[in-house]
């Protein structure tokens, strides 16, 4: 077995035994994308509480185009890191309501609709990647700290960039897998590949992993 089939067999058992749903993301395109923004360094409960107060106060996307950053940003405290998001929020509201940005994003490839999003201020690849996988069925990886950690650790790619993840992953995982693969390893990453004391001696996948390799048998052996 080479190298590229250890990574595509860890992915594998990786996918099947850490399965997800995913946080709760809204059946609205625009304010899942919101809830998207919000997830951002944040818990998923923070980040629902703080959509369940924006849906509350802003209930159509006129009134929240509306609003000031200053008052999206006590609506949204919850998430952390509010004035940041709520200005991104606020950009996406106009976006959505000057070009109906979500239904124009279902008519053309999803690649467009990515580059459109990642041009608005504060909105990157990953919240950019998420939107299309979730709302556009895109085949594609978004690459967070618990998926950018576990593909570093296995030995997928020597490169922390965004792209340089997300590629290594693409070529081991087929296009139908890659959302159920994105969902898994941020599981994974959450219960075994910890970024403090990683569980590696109990840890499915040890076996391909180069971090155990490298460091198991100083720490754990």
């Amino acid at each position: 077995m080479n190298r590229a089939q250890e990574l595509s067999e860890a992915l594998s058992i990786i996918r099947e035994k850490f399965p997800w749903e995913g946080p709760r993301l809204g059946k609205d395109p625009f304010f899942g994308l919101l809830g998207v923004v919000l997830s951002q360094h944040t818990s998923d409960r923070m980040a629902e509480a703080a959509e369940k107060n924006l849906e509350a106060k802003y209930p159509s996307i006129e009134k929240l185009a509306a609003a000031s950053c200053e008052e999206l940003a006590r609506i949204i405290r919850p998430a952390g890191m509010q004035n940041q998001k709520a200005c991104t929020i606020q950009r996406l509201a106009w976006l959505e309501l000057q070009r109906s940005f979500t239904t124009w994003a279902r008519s053309v490839s999803w690649q467009d609709a990515r580059a459109l999003l990642v041009s608005v201020g504060g909105v990157g690849e990953k919240t950019a990647d998420v939107f299309c996988m979730v709302y556009l069925d895109a085949p594609v990886v978004p690459v967070d700290v618990h998926v950018r950690r576990v593909s570093m650790r296995l030995g997928m790619t020597s490169s922390p960039s965004y792209a340089s993840v997300q590629r290594a992953i693409h070529a081991l995982v087929p296009s139908d897998l890659r959302k159920q693969m994105h969902l898994s390893m941020i599981r994974f990453g959450r219960e075994i590949c910890t970024s403090r004391a990683p569980k590696c001696s109990t840890c499915p996948v040890n076996a391909y992993c180069d971090y155990y390799v490298q460091n198991v048998p100083h720490s754990q052996a």
